[in-house]
């Protein structure tokens, strides 16, 4: 019995939260988004510059993946890995790096 009233309130509540949802501004849900995923971002970003060694491999290809660059209809994501492997090999080959 519980359980089943439960569920009822839910669904109410549920139809209330999409109808604010779908009466917001276009724009506010990616913002909500990219506002919750701001912490994992500098979080990540703090953990890839920690190393001094991979320190310049790891910002290029965090630029190159945020410049939305597109080669042959490939993606920025897929180019950012190979300018970062290619340049942390590069790096490694003249003993910057190890």
């Amino acid at each position: 019995m519980t359980t089943g009233a439960l569920y009822l309130l839910l669904t109410v509540g549920a139809g209330a939260l999409s109808a604010v949802v779908l009466a917001a501004p276009g724009a506010l849900l990616p913002a909500a988004a990219g506002l919750a995923l701001i912490g994992t971002l500098a979080g990540s970003i703090q953990q890839a510059l920690e190393d001094a060694r991979g320190r310049l491999p790891a910002a290029v290809t965090f630029l190159v993946a945020a410049s939305g660059v597109t080669v042959l209809g490939i993606g920025g994501a897929f180019w950012a890995l190979v300018v970062g492997v290619l340049l942390r090999l590069v790096l490694v080959r003249r003993g910057v790096a190890s």
